[in-house]
């Protein structure tokens, strides 16, 4: 399964990116949304683990664009907010499950087979 994580955060990216390559997940990074979308129409993508709080395009910009270009890969939206706001608003954009920083890596790995499940 080939995972693409989008955070404005290199050290979140590389983290994230060494412990789902342990978990034998093919995974792809980058740093903001347009890079994102740029990755998206060029490779299969099967799940993206999205920031939302990122500068100029945020991660509410792009589940905007997925939904405007009729995109249905699966979104697991990440936040330092505590503000139950970015998780309504998450969803009703279209994520398929959120969670909170600090990430609790068992958390996501049960959140990313239960999203997969879905699709």
């Amino acid at each position: 399964m080939k995972i693409l994580v989008v955070d404005d955060s290199t050290i979140n990216n590389i983290l994230l990116q060494n412990l789902l390559e342990e978990k034998e997940f093919e995974v792809v990074t980058t740093l903001n949304g347009p890079d994102a979308i740029d990755i998206l129409s060029k490779e299969k993508i099967e799940l993206v683990i999205l920031d939302v709080m990122m500068p100029e395009f945020s991660g509410f910009d792009f589940l905007n664009h997925l939904n405007k270009h009729q995109i249905e890969t699966p979104v697991i939206v990440i936040t330092a907010s505590a503000d139950t706001d970015y998780k309504v608003r998450s969803l009703e954009l279209g994520a398929k499950d959120f969670i909170n920083k600090p990430i609790q890596f068992d958390e996501l790995l049960e959140k990313i087979k239960k999203t997969v499940e879905l699709v």
